[in-house]
């Protein structure tokens, strides 16, 4: 998954495309070839991280621990909506 990270690194972090125009770009075979393991450990991962920062922001601003919730439901479903067009 090394690859597959510094790939998403540069395209998301860097070129700042949105994770799922890079998801797939990545299913279209541009950066080469992916297992689904891979692909899924990847939004596993960028999951945990996005969570991990609501999480850390929620308890800095107590205004934000009111949306804290609802942002960690929309981040894990878009994350399944990204798993699910994968396997399509």
């Amino acid at each position: 998954m090394d690859r597959l990270w510094a790939l998403y690194e540069h395209w998301c972090m860097e070129e700042l495309i949105n994770l799922r125009d890079f998801i797939l770009r990545v299913k279209s075979g541009e950066f080469g070839s992916f297992s689904r393991d891979e692909v899924i450990a990847l939004l596993r991962e960028v999951e945990a991280n996005i969570l991990a920062n609501i999480e850390l922001k929620a308890m800095e601003d107590p205004e934000l621990e009111a949306l804290k919730e609802d942002r960690m439901a929309e981040t894990s479903q878009e994350i399944e909506e990204l798993v699910a067009e994968w396997d399509r």
